[in-house]
């Protein structure tokens, strides 16, 4: 019998696209929420793009996306794909072949109960056996919660993107 607490990790299947909308707009309201310059907005046709790029990208990127389900509740989801290093790229960086994790979202009454862990390690799990050597991902400066979460699954800072306002 399965316990209240346990967690499984399945494939995206197409019925889970809109909760993956809803999760999206969740997180891009939060995003704008914590945005101290106020640069950051969801405007309405936000959720049903965004997921649509996504999808997209994943499919023609080798990618796959991972929902998280506690007793047939989904409760978080995580999209990655396989980056191709251009000739530029290869230029100034050694070869490499990298996982890009491209958004991770778990429901607010399920955060801190390692969910979001479960789906960051079932994605690395997914990068080495497409023979990945590296798995990387951006996080917005402001999103605290979410780099202390990178930096305890041993993600270290690498490119620091700034912006001033003019």
């Amino acid at each position: 019998m399965e316990s209240p607490t346990t967690l499984e990790i399945r494939k995206f299947k197409p019925s889970d696209k809109k909760l993956f909308i809803e999760f999206v707009e969740e997180s891009q309201d939060y995003m704008a929420s914590i945005d101290n310059m106020k640069r950051t907005r969801r405007m309405a046709d936000y959720g049903a793009d965004y997921t649509h790029r996504i999808l997209e990208t994943v499919r023609k990127s080798q990618g796959a996306v991972y929902i998280a389900e506690r007793q047939g509740e989904v409760i978080g989801l995580i999209a990655g794909i396989i980056a191709q290093q251009s000739k530029e790229e290869l230029l100034e960086c050694a070869p490499s072949k990298d996982g890009v994790v491209l958004e991770l979202f778990v429901d607010t009454k399920n955060r801190r109960q390692k969910v979001g862990t479960a789906l960051m390690l079932k994605m690395e799990e997914y990068f080495r056996k497409k023979g990945c050597n590296a798995s990387r991902l951006e996080v917005f400066e402001p999103n605290a919660k979410a780099h202390k979460l990178y930096c305890k699954l041993r993600y270290v800072d690498r490119v620091i993107f700034m912006t001033k306002k003019l």
